[in-house]
Order: structure tokens, then sequence, then C-alpha cells
């Protein structure tokens, strides 16, 4: 089955080693940590840009919440995945569809918008729509910083698969 051209170049960025460095407001200089994680799945956004599920290299530990974005309901759950979406400088109509994975596959920063990722259990039951905007609430900002390819998978990774299953 061919993937429609969207979808095909997204491919291309999938497996890819990330980092997003937290963005803090400009009134505080807090020392926020990097989230590293890998381009898991491009998913369908607001205006056909792809927004991108991140699955975390760490989980973030119970009420991770820097910023104090999160409602009470996201705290109290252990973090593996974030969904993120393009806040591109250009206008929305005239941003390239895919930027997050152009960037990671040019070695660029972007800033975009960071929320809390569905559980394993909920992709596999809802598929895409357990990442929807309305199901992923808003974490923070971050500038997604592309890393170098690695020479394999990280040994947590495959075991936390393993486990997920």
């Amino acid at each position: 089955m061919d993937l429609p051209p969207k979808r095909r170049a997204a491919a291309a960025a999938i497996g890819r080693a990330v980092g997003l460095q937290i963005v803090s407001p400009l009134a505080f200089e807090l020392a926020l940590p990097v989230l590293e994680g890998r381009l898991a799945r491009a998913l369908p956004g607001y205006f056909g840009l792809l927004r991108y599920l991140v699955e975390l290299d760490i989980p973030l530990p119970d009420g991770f919440d820097p910023l104090g974005e999160l409602p009470w309901f996201a705290r109290s759950r252990t973090v593996r995945s974030l969904v993120i979406s393009p806040a591109p400088d250009a206008p929305t109509l005239e941003t390239p569809p895919d930027v997050i994975g152009e960037c990671v596959r040019e070695a660029r920063t972007l800033h975009v918008f960071v929320s809390i990722g569905p559980s394993a259990r909920a992709l596999r039951m809802a598929g895409e729509a357990a990442a929807s905007e309305q199901r992923c609430p808003f974490l923070c900002m971050a500038d997604l910083e592309p890393r170098p390819a690695a020479a394999g998978t990280p040994l947590s990774r495959i075991i936390r698969e393993a486990r997920a299953r």
C-alpha cells in the first residue's frame, strides 16, 4: 500500500531521536530538564499540519508539571509519551504540512507545543483518536532539538516495549 505524500515524508522522521528543551516564561529563569525521546508516529493536526507522538526514553515522574499548566486530572499519572505540535514562526497556512519532520531531518530547532500523550493502551484501543487535541492536555512549550542518529535502539526502550505487551 502506498502512503500519501505527507505520510511518506513523515515516515522518514519516525524513530529519530529528539530532545525537548522546555521553554520557561520570560519572567522566570528556571533550570528545566531536557526531555529525551523518539518520534514514534505522525498524527493529523489542525490546518493540515502534522503533529508527532514522542515516546520518552525515561518516563516523567508522577506529578511532573514544571510550569503549573496541567489540569488536576493529568497530574497523577506517569507520562511515557508526549504529543508535539508545531508552533512555527511563519503563518500557519504558509507552513509546510510536515514542518516537524523537515526540521528533524535537516537538524534544525523548532518551537513546539508539548502535550501529555496517550497511554499505550489508549493508542491500541482508540488509535489516532486517543491522541486528539481534546484528550491530550497542554504541558508546556519547548524547543525541539534533533539528536544525532544512534547506533541502535536503547536497551531501556526494548525492555519497556516488551513489558507493555
